[in-house]
């Protein structure tokens, strides 16, 4: 039985924090919060204990912690977890600041317990199924990529209190960090790249509320280890709305888009592979994603799950510290290209 602490239980975690009720093996044994009414809410899901005090979660017989908590609270909670032994599951960005996110790797180099990074893009089956599409070539070699992701609750956020994602300071940033940190992840991973460099252009014109940028665009140069370097370009906002994922290779490209729910598909040649059925060579097909929500435990690719899978195995959980870490270095890359109107190279 692996017994689960989750840190932060409103929010974003709301819906996903029932899985540690319903994910066989596993004990939902604490949840941590300021906000009594989250935590009464946990109690109906089947946690079995609520606290507000967050050292509870450092307490004996506790396997895994959950960190769902502000970017700002990241680094003390990730560290202190790790140092007593526990196996961490921390919530993107890893930090608001890349010193920060040094400060948890290098907390998790010497720990007993695994560090892994929670990305929701990874509970959508077909995102895996483009990974196997670009590995098997079928797309040829990759040219370039794009992303897009906005919604317009900035115009409307209030500077308060509870508002953290308001604060530059709290978040690390504003859009970009909160919003393209999910494509900046998983496009590195679906072609297997690094990226590299960056030059950006960032701006706050309709959400002045927000310390951070409702606006940025970013022009990436990925790594050359295995062939000529892709080039990306990743946008956010804050005051418009939209979600694309695009990849264009030599043979063919596809569009994940309608926030992760169809997948269109042009290739030179015919495809076939779990959920894409590509027929007609030369034409855009459409393919849309099976039915997931980031609470479904029987989806194979829930996060909680891969990542209680890897606990018992032992083994290097699906998204690693140190990926997370790539991703947070590419973003306060881009913060700083855009302040200094120049490239920057990804530290």
């Amino acid at each position: 039985m692996i017994r689960v602490a989750t840190v932060g239980v409103g929010g974003m975690a709301r819906n996903y924090r029932s899985c540690w009720a319903n994910l066989p093996g596993v004990e939902w044994a604490l949840a941590v919060d300021v906000d009594a009414k989250e935590l009464e809410a946990c109690v109906a899901l089947g946690c079995a204990r609520t606290s507000h005090v967050f050292e509870d979660a450092l307490e004996d017989g506790i396997d895994v912690v959950d960190v769902s908590t502000p970017n700002f609270l990241h680094e003390a909670q990730a560290v202190a977890a790790l140092g007593a032994g526990k196996h961490v599951l921390l919530q993107k960005p890893m930090a608001n600041s890349l010193a920060s996110a040094d400060a948890i790797v290098r907390a998790a180099e010497s720990a007993r317990g695994l560090l892994g990074m929670y990305m929701s893009s990874y509970a959508n089956p077909i995102v895996w199924e483009v990974k196997k599409l670009i590995e098997s070539g079928a797309l040829g070699d990759i040219q370039s990529v794009r992303a897009r992701d906005a919604h317009r609750g900035g115009l409307h956020a209030k500077p308060t209190a509870a508002n953290w994602r308001a604060s530059r300071e709290k978040t690390g940033g504003g859009s970009f960090i909160q919003l393209s940190i999910h494509a900046i992840n998983l496009i590195q991973w679906w072609i297997d790249r690094r990226i590299t460099e960056v030059t950006a252009y960032s701006q706050n014109m309709y959400c002045p509320n927000i310390g951070g940028d409702d606006a940025t665009t970013a022009i990436v140069k990925f790594d050359d280890a295995s062939g000529p370097p892709p080039l990306g370009v990743f946008d956010s906002g804050y005051a418009s709305d939209g979600q694309t994922r695009e990849i264009y290779g030599t043979k063919g490209c596809i569009n994940l888009t309608d926030y992760d729910h169809e997948l269109h598909v042009k290739l030179d040649g015919p495809y076939e592979s779990g959920l894409i059925h590509y027929n007609e060579p030369g034409k855009v097909q459409s393919f849309e994603s099976p039915e997931f929500t980031l609470s479904d435990t029987t989806n194979p690719y829930n996060p909680q799950r891969l990542f209680v899978e890897a606990v018992r195995a032992g083994c290097a959980p699906h998204m690693t510290g140190p990926k997370g870490r790539q991703d947070l270095a590419v973003v306060m890359a881009v913060y700083e290209s855009a302040e200094q109107k120049r490239a920057v190279v990804v530290k």
